[in-house]
């Protein structure tokens, strides 16, 4: 089983060194203690550093804690809160994802992803109804975001509603030719409404587009 140490602490402490190392100006006491102090914004901009850094090596617990240091005296950042969500879902823990993602749509209702996030999640959790508030929320903000589009396909789809996931998977084929996936659920749901010739012709264009990703 792998174990990941978290350095996040360690890393801070040198980064706060290497931004304050220019405060040494002579062998003075007074000099050597200003090394430890670090302006608040120098460490907002350390650990927004330090958690990007530690999530793209895939140490998420290290790059939570880093963005929980944030979150201590501004516990209202968006920016840090919607980080902390997609880390959330990406690893399974959707209940968390869906309190940061509220949280995150509470303070700011302007951010298409958070609410497409949202819907997903909810997606996930069963709760169809408030998927489909969060993603059509998602496509009212960005009316080309075609994953959202997508999304709300499937969900429809889960409702067993064809019709209502055809006019989503069409909208979103529309915003993105080469959308492979959506073209497979668009014959999907033609065959669930008993079109044959309309499934045939959806699964054969994904076949088609998916030969040429090959």
């Amino acid at each position: 089983m792998d174990f990941k140490v978290d350095t996040s602490e360690i890393e801070f402490f040198l980064k706060a060194v290497k931004i304050n190392v220019n405060k040494i100006v002579n062998n003075s006491i007074d000099a050597y203690n200003n090394l430890f102090q670090i302006h608040p914004e120098h460490a907002r901009e350390i650990h927004t550093e330090l958690g990007d850094e530690l999530e793209k090596k895939g140490n998420y617990g290290g790059a939570i804690n880093a963005y929980n240091k944030i979150l201590s005296t501004d516990p209202n950042n968006v920016a840090i809160l919607l980080k902390q969500a997609k880390i959330y879902i990406r690893l399974g823990q959707l209940t968390v994802a869906e309190e940061a993602l509220n949280k995150v749509t509470a303070l700011d209702d302007t951010i298409p992803e958070a609410f497409y996030l949202l819907g997903s999640v909810k997606f996930s959790l069963d709760a169809n109804k408030e998927a489909i508030k969060a993603l059509k929320k998602a496509t009212d903000l960005n009316p080309g975001y075609a994953d959202a589009y997508y999304k709300l396909g499937l969900v429809h789809d889960a409702m067993h509603n064809p019709d209502a996931a055809i006019e989503a998977y069409l909208k979103t084929v529309g915003l993105k030719p080469d959308f492979v996936k959506a073209f497979q659920s668009l014959g999907f749901a033609y065959e669930a409404k008993g079109n044959r010739d309309e499934a045939v012709k959806y699964f054969k264009k994904s076949m088609e587009l998916d030969g040429k990703k090959s």
